[in-house]
């Protein structure tokens, strides 16, 4: 289980750099301030080609290595992958809650604050150590190497459990009598209550190019799924707030919470930093899943006048992921 050890290990452990940068909070009236920062562009995927084929090897040679296992063993490691699942979502929770609101400044004890030495490991980052200057691009990297990672993790289980489904599929066939029904797993995904489908997609739309509204109405009131996830081109976590608004509000039926944000993974991607980033299990769970109100700039509230109908109004927009919360 070597593989398997040594991808496990590369997923948890982040190999943050120091480098000379500017410190864009000082007003550099003298001239550009520069001091010590944090740096993990070469543990992203836009930044290091090497990083995701890295990775990508590793979990290839992880999923064979526990296939190989006996089913007591592979069962124990699939779980401690579940633990690491868990991790992830604790990470996002935490940072949705503590990013700084409105432009406000990051300090620099914003990883101690998130608890990242909790959650991952770092041979870099101290206790105490807090005179490192912490970065918006910095926390975008972090937030990219930890996506990439915690997708080859969903990736790997998912693998893994078609992969043991497969083999049990084929030993209940042989065991099977012809009469015995086949049972059959319904996928759930989200149904909006009378008129509020069309009240969200007027407001939603606005979100998404001119080409992709005809596929969003579509998804949102038929369940036609799109030839490509639709772009959505704002933050990540308005789109998840304004789902969980609806959830919540009992407006959206017929799914769980977690049957919600495995269909918003499948249908959707956003924008942060002029870039496409696909929604992750983790980022959306610290969200939808999370009691915190954590979602700073909301595209939409929900208004209920005594036992009236339920009806979605405008927030302000904020496009194009400009606020600097992925």
């Amino acid at each position: 289980m070597e593989h398997f050890k040594e991808y496990f290990t590369f997923l948890q452990k982040f190999d943050l750099r120091l480098s000379e940068i500017r410190d864009k909070r000082e007003s550099g009236e003298l001239g550009p301030v520069f001091k010590s920062g944090y740096d993990i562009t070469h543990q992203t995927p836009h930044f290091s080609l090497q990083f995701a084929k890295h990775l990508q090897i590793l979990k290839d040679l992880a999923v064979i290595d526990i296939i190989g296992a006996d089913p007591g063993r592979r069962k124990a490691y699939l779980d401690q992958t579940k633990k690491l699942l868990f991790l992830f979502n604790r990470y996002w929770e935490n940072y949705f809650r503590h990013y700084p609101a409105n432009g406000e400044n990051l300090q620099d004890n914003f990883l101690l604050v998130i608890e990242f030495p909790e959650i991952f490991y770092t041979d870099l980052l101290k206790p105490n150590k807090t005179e490192v200057i912490i970065t918006p691009e910095f926390v975008e990297d972090l937030c990219d190497s930890i996506r990439e990672r915690e997708e080859s993790l969903a990736g790997f289980i998912a693998e893994v459990t078609a992969l043991e489904k497969t083999g049990d599929q084929n030993s209940e066939i042989e065991m099977a009598t012809a009469h015995e029904p086949t049972p059959i797993r319904i996928r759930r995904y989200p149904v909006f209550i009378e008129g509020i489908a069309d009240q969200f997609f007027k407001i939603f739309k606005e979100y998404f190019e001119e080409k992709e509204q005809q596929p969003l109405f579509s998804l949102l009131t038929n369940n036609v799924s799109p030839k490509k996830k639709l772009l959505f081109n704002s933050n990540g976590n308005q789109l998840a707030d304004a789902f969980k608004q609806l959830i919540e509000a009992n407006l959206i039926v017929s799914c769980s919470k977690a049957e919600l944000e495995s269909w918003i993974i499948a249908h959707f991607q956003y924008v942060s930093n002029a870039q496409a980033k696909p929604f992750t299990t983790g980022y959306l769970n610290g969200i939808i899943s999370s009691d915190v109100k954590i979602c700073k700039s909301p595209i939409l509230t929900v208004n209920r006048k005594g036992s009236g109908e339920p009806a979605l109004a405008v927030i302000g927009r904020n496009r194009k992921g400009s606020d600097s919360s992925v």
